[in-house]
């Protein structure tokens, strides 16, 4: 498998994991403000991830793209039917994605233009993804809703943990964090065998 297509099924992966917490959270729960911990909703959480992605598909084609010329949908975040349609679209157009070579990528404050390539980018928006999924996380708990183990938890950091258990160091358990269970690459949660 190149590295492009396994970025590409990373990235899938980190979206249908959104999907897997959404089916889980009450609609009330999308929409509810959790100030003054949290300024913002899950939703909001949700809509600024998903429309990274909207935003990139949409100026992929012509090999400019500006993070910060999202649509910013208010219905994406106080709709959880519709983030999950929305996500769902998503997972599909990520399948059918091309490999390009170089792109520029765009600052909207400042004007900036680098040039980057499409599987950078896609690296960035599956760590950004799981940023974002921490914070909904953390608000789905105080809310009273779990999310998967793993769910908002790097890659990188879960195979630390999984390393760490297998020597015998302490796992890390009480942080979210199940050292019996790993994502493949694909980033799908799944049990050790």
């Amino acid at each position: 498998m190149s590295s492009f297509q396994e970025l590409v099924d990373i990235n899938i992966g980190a979206l249908q994991e959104g999907n897997l917490f959404l089916s889980s959270l009450p609609a009330k729960q999308f929409t509810q403000s959790l100030r003054p911990t949290f300024e913002s909703t899950i939703g909001a959480h949700f809509r600024h991830v998903l429309e990274h992605y909207r935003c990139f598909l949409r100026q992929l084609p012509s090999a400019c793209v500006c993070y910060d010329a999202r649509e910013r949908d208010q219905i994406l975040e106080r709709d959880l039917g519709y983030a999950v349609r929305t996500i769902n679209d998503l997972v599909h157009a990520l399948g059918t994605l091309s490999e390009s070579s170089t792109l520029q990528i765009k600052d909207g404050p400042s004007g900036l233009v680098l040039t980057t390539t499409t599987q950078r980018e896609l690296l960035f928006l599956q760590s950004h993804t799981v940023h974002h999924y921490a914070i909904a996380a953390a608000m789905g708990r105080q809310l009273g809703t779990d999310a998967a183990p793993g769910f908002g938890v790097a890659l990188a950091t879960q195979q630390h943990v999984s390393a760490l258990s297998k020597s015998g160091h302490i796992g890390m358990v009480s942080k979210g964090i199940d050292s019996s269970k790993s994502r493949d690459r694909s980033g799908m949660l799944g049990t050790k065998n």
